[in-house]
């Protein structure tokens, strides 16, 4: 089968390939005529800058397309914005989230959660009455224990006397 070039121009190299099942059998190069191989290097440097090429044009437009955006008043940060609230209404319109909050809504009103809700209420407000008490207490302690006077310093040994053993 021949094959158009870049841009177009026609390609004087036969490009051949035998199928069988899945894979794609390659000519060995010992197939191939010293001409056609060079042939072939030349094809891929060929193909090498025009893939070089490409890169820097996409780079490019990469470029002037940001600083179009930076001129309408898209920032990076706008675009994730908008993103993540198009994301979030997406999320919240969903037949899953729907039927989640509709649960959770039932269950928020049932007998149970609301005996549930108001036993753990009132728990938090007896233990937050006992710790209150609890750090009175401890204030009053440790202000007795600041009007007690201070143990008379230690007596320092001499190190002589320290080490004064038998040893058998």
């Amino acid at each position: 089968m021949n094959r158009q070039g870049f841009g177009g121009a026609p390609s004087s190299i036969n490009f051949s390939t035998g199928i069988t099942g899945t894979a794609i059998n390659e000519c060995p190069p010992s197939d191939l005529t010293e001409e056609d191989l060079d042939s072939l290097r030349v094809e891929l440097s060929k193909t090498e800058d025009e893939i070089q090429t490409l890169r820097q044009v996409l780079l490019a437009k990469e470029k002037y397309a940001a600083d179009i955006r930076r001129q309408l008043g898209m920032s990076p940060l706008s675009n994730i914005k908008q993103n993540l609230s198009k994301g979030w209404q997406e999320v919240q319109t969903s037949a899953p989230y729907l039927t989640a909050s509709a649960t959770l809504e039932d269950i928020s009103h049932s007998t149970v959660y609301v005996r549930t809700r108001e036993s753990l209420s009132q728990a938090g407000q007896v233990t937050s009455s006992a710790l209150s008490t609890m750090g009175v207490v401890i204030t009053r302690r440790l202000a007795e224990m600041r009007a007690l006077p201070l143990p008379s310093p230690p007596r320092t040994l001499s190190h002589t006397k320290l080490f004064d053993f038998q040893v058998f």
